[in-house]
This record gives C-alpha cells, structure tokens and sequence, in this order.
C-alpha cells in the first residue's frame, strides 16, 4: 500500500509526504469513522446551498439578499474541504487542501465582514410570533374587505332597486295626478272662453292659478328627479328675452299687484341680440325667483334686470339681477336656502307656503346651463339674487331662423286669440270620461269632429269601421294600451284601418324618455297633460287642414 502511494501518485511531492490515512490504515473502524463521517458532513455542505440560493432567489429583499449567497458559497467551500479531507486519507492532496481551506477562509471572513453591519437591520426584523400575528391580521383584513366590497355592493344593488322603485312611484304619481289636473285646466279655460261675470271671472281665474300652481309643484318635483339621475337636458334654440321677460311679467302681474308691489321686469332695458338657449329653463328660473321676491315683500317693488357682461366667438355670458324690497334673510339662513327641502321657516305659523324645491331647482338649472348664482340680504332690507347663464351666439343664418320662429310663435299666439278654426275627424282614444269632455270640447272649439274610444281595442274597431284625420291616443288604458295599439295599427295586420293615419301621443305620463318611446311605438308626435293649448294647435296645424 505505502509503494503504491509512493511510486503510483504523480503529484504531491509524495517522496516527502505520506497520505493522512497512513497512520491509521491499520484501524479500518477508525478509516471507515473518518470517512463516512466526512462524506455525511460533504454532502449536507453540497445541498443546504442549494436551498439558500432558492430562497434568495424567492425574496425580494435585495438587502439581506448578498447574506444569502455569502453562506451559500461559505457553506459549499466548507463541503470541498471535507471532500480534500477525505482524499488526503489516501492521496497527499496537502497543497490542494490547502487552497481549499483558504478560499474557505476567505469567504468565512468576507461573509462575518458583511454580516456584522447587518446584524442590528436583521435583529429588527419580527420574529416568526409577529410574522404568524401579522400575518393572521393581514388575512383578517382581506376578509373584512372582502366582506365590505360584499356589503358595498349589496348597498349599491339596493340603491339602485330604490332608484327604480322612485322612478316608477314619481312616473305613476305624475300620471295620476295630471290626469285629473288635465280636467280641473281644461275645464277652467273652456269656462274662461265663456262670457262670465266679473264675480265669475274671478273666481275661474283664481281656481286656475291654484291649479297651474299645483301643476307646477309637480314639475319641480319631476325636474328634481331629472336632475338627480341625469336626464334633465337643455334645448339649444333661438330666443329673445324681451319674450321671455313678457312672459314672466304675465305671469306675475296679478300676484304683485293683489299685494300692491310695483313690479318691473324688466327694469332696465334689455340686450336686443338673438340668443341660443333654453327659453323654458330660463324662464323657470326667472318665475320662481320672481315668485319668490313678491311672496316675502309686502310693500315695495321688484325689479329684475338682464345684461350681457362677456362676449366670445360663440358663447355669451348673461347676468341677471332679481331684487325686491321684502323682509330679506338672516345670515345664518342664507347657506341653506338653495339646498332642496329646505325653508328659512319651516314652523306651521310660517308666512309663506311651498316645498323648499323651487331655489333648489334654481341652483341646479343654473349651474347646468354653465353659471353660477349667488345671493346677498339683510333683514329689513330686501333680497338681491344674482345669476349668470352662458348662452350661444348664432350665426347670421340661425338668427335668421329664430326670427322666423319668432313670427311663427306670434302666429300662433294670434291664433289662439282669435280660435283658429280645422278640418277633420278626430278619434280621442281616452279612458278618463274628464279628459274625453275636455280634449272633445277643445277640439270642437276649433271647428274639429271627434269620437271618443275607451281604450285601444275600441279604438282599432272605429279606425276600421270610420275614417279619421288624426287619432289623438291617450297611452296607459285598460284592456289594450296606447302603444300596443299604436304598433298594431302600424303592422297594417287589421283590415280597413289606414297604417298612415296620424297619430299624436296625449299622456299624462311625463317622464324622461316617455317621448321616445311614444315615437318609438309609431307615434307621430308627443303631448302631455294637461293639455297645452298652443302646443295642440302647433300639431293640429301639422297634421290638418285650416279652415278658410
């Protein structure tokens, strides 16, 4: 054995040096002791570096990450020097051994050199006990989240079931009560057509303000509604506020002058230019502001003003002024007077009644037209509310065209003063026996025939029995509705009835989209209760013919 470590092993200088087992090659328990023990000790070195280098890989920690490696390699040089060690049992590998133990001394220095600065960042890091609590606070967390987002979307399901059941209580309520409010109307102007005494007169013409205050009520309540879910638009057509100023004025004269109030509007002279805009929503802002300065002023006037502060290519920016010399409002009162719901005096005593909605829909219309109200009052003082409107400028073309539909609203208003009188056969397809004398009574006033049908299955039996000119159809009725009467007619399915005879929409129902859906049914037009006098005559002159 000595002659062939001596003379077979090429290296090692192994003339000088004996192998490390030499001395105890003799003891093979002794031999077998060192060698398994080195090899089990190797081969643990060779795998433990393979899970620090998996683990490192896996954080992110880029700090505590060199650590990682340092032990890797530290752990894996300590693995070769076992293997040298056993090696050197049988070959006097001592030089290689040594290089081993010095790479191994090296990196056990390098890793002690980078792990000592390190000590206090590692020392402050949780122990498993508070990684185990944290962790168990984190997955408490997410399931408290979890169960919010659950609870979160629940609210917004009901939210919305609560949206739709308000829609649809507003859209019943708003029929129900415009159906008879289209009586209590129809019937007030047909008895003020009639030669009345003053007594009469009077009385006829109060009971008509209450009603076309209760009707207005209901708008408010309606644009609220509007507002909220984001169908309230604006029209965008030609108007002159010298109209517009004459129509508030009217409406207004008769409650200024019941309390004596001078009232001026407009005060000073207005700007003359033809502007785009919506003339209705202007003038809601205007009467009820105006309303609302002749409710609270009892001696005094109200004054309202228009002037056009900015001019661009094609916008304009208009301020108008409302001030009265009433009883003014406190300070504290004046933050919440245009939040809906809400009155200066809310006691059963109070002066002055109303919803607390009317400012409220002031504020909502303004901003939506791009302006901005403010209010400045003193107790004793008087009220003066400001508010801006942005408007369009139109084009010489356009201004052309609003002159001539400002013609054509004055044709139409002459009409209606001197009862413009049609030719035709009107089928009034009503279920409310109210509406049916009115509507008929109107109709007849301008020279108009009309038959009456409960419902729509009456209705497609007269159409295929008679000829009509213009079917006024009325949209929620028992046994057939309008729509569904209107697409059968339109299928062209029931023998004599004309598919193409006009058919004009008269609902009480008068929420957003019901218009479209009219038309969408095969309606020709939409007219909503109670019935508006001059828009009726704008769509019996569509569809008919006048009388010479």
């Amino acid at each position: 054995m000595t002659d062939f470590y001596l003379n077979d092993w090429p290296m090692n200088n192994v003339i000088e040096y004996l192998p490390h087992g030499f001395c105890i090659a003799w003891n093979p328990q002794l031999l077998a002791m060192h060698v398994i023990s080195d090899l089990l000790i190797a081969i643990a070195y060779f795998s433990i570096p393979i899970g620090i280098v998996y683990v490192a890989k896996r954080r992110p920690d880029a700090e505590l990450q060199p650590i990682y490696y340092l032990f890797a390699a530290f752990i894996l040089a300590c693995g070769v020097t076992h293997v040298m060690g056993i090696f050197t049992l049988w070959f006097p590998l001592y030089y290689t051994q040594g290089i081993a133990k010095i790479v191994t001394a090296l990196v056990s220095v390098a890793t002690a050199i980078y792990l000592l600065p390190k000590l206090k960042h590692i020392m402050a890091l949780p122990d498993l006990g508070k990684l185990t609590q944290i962790n168990s606070a984190l997955a408490a967390e997410i399931e408290s989240r979890r169960q919010s987002e659950a609870s979160l979307r629940q609210s917004q399901e009901l939210a919305l079931q609560a949206q739709k059941t308000q829609a649809a209580f507003l859209a019943n309520m708003s029929h129900e009560i415009r159906t008879p409010m289209n009586g209590i109307l129809g019937t007030l102007d047909l008895l003020l057509d009639t030669e009345l005494k003053p007594g009469q007169l009077q009385l006829a013409a109060a009971s008509k303000r209450s009603a076309a205050s209760l009707l207005s009520l209901l708008n408010d309540i309606l644009d609220i509604s509007k507002v909220e879910s984001g169908h309230l638009t604006l029209r965008n057509s030609p108007l002159q506020l010298a109209d517009v100023f004459a129509d508030v004025e009217a409406a207004m004269a008769f409650d200024a002058n019941s309390k004596n109030i001078e009232l001026r509007c407009p005060a000073e002279a207005l700007p003359k230019n033809t502007y785009l805009g919506d003339s209705v929503r202007i003038r809601q802002i205007l009467l009820n502001l105006v309303g609302n300065a002749i409710k609270f002023t009892d001696v005094g006037h109200v004054k309202v003003t228009c002037r056009e502060v900015s001019r661009a290519t094609q916008q304009a920016v208009l301020e108008f002024v409302v001030k009265d010399t009433g009883i003014g409002i406190a300070p504290e009162h004046q933050k919440n007077l245009f939040k809906r719901f809400t009155q200066v005096d809310n006691s059963s005593t109070r002066r002055a009644q109303g919803s607390g909605l009317g400012l409220a829909i002031v504020k909502e219309l303004v901003e939506l037209m791009g302006g901005q109200v403010r209010l400045q009052s003193e107790p004793g003082c008087g009220t003066e509310v400001v508010f801006s409107l942005c408007v369009g400028l139109p084009s010489e073309c356009a201004q052309t065209g609003g002159e001539r539909a400002a013609q054509t609203t004055a044709a139409t208003q002459t009409a209606v003063t001197r009862v413009e009188q049609f030719r035709g056969k009107i089928l009034v397809v009503e279920d409310a026996a109210m509406n049916q004398m009115v509507v008929c009574k109107v109709l007849e006033r301008h020279g108009l025939v009309c038959e009456v049908a409960n419902n729509g299955q009456e209705a497609i039996d007269l159409l295929s029995r008679e000829q009509f000119d213009l079917v006024l159809m009325d949209g929620q009725m028992p046994v057939m509705d309008g729509y569904e009467a209107t697409a059968l007619i339109r299928s062209g399915s029931v023998p004599g009835v004309n598919v193409d005879i006009p058919i004009v929409a008269l609902t009480a129902h008068a929420m957003v989209g019901e218009d479209k859906k009219c038309l969408a049914a095969g309606m020709n037009d939409y007219l909503t209760k109670p019935l508006d006098r001059t828009r009726l005559l704008e769509v019996l002159s569509k569809y008919l013919k006048k009388t010479d």
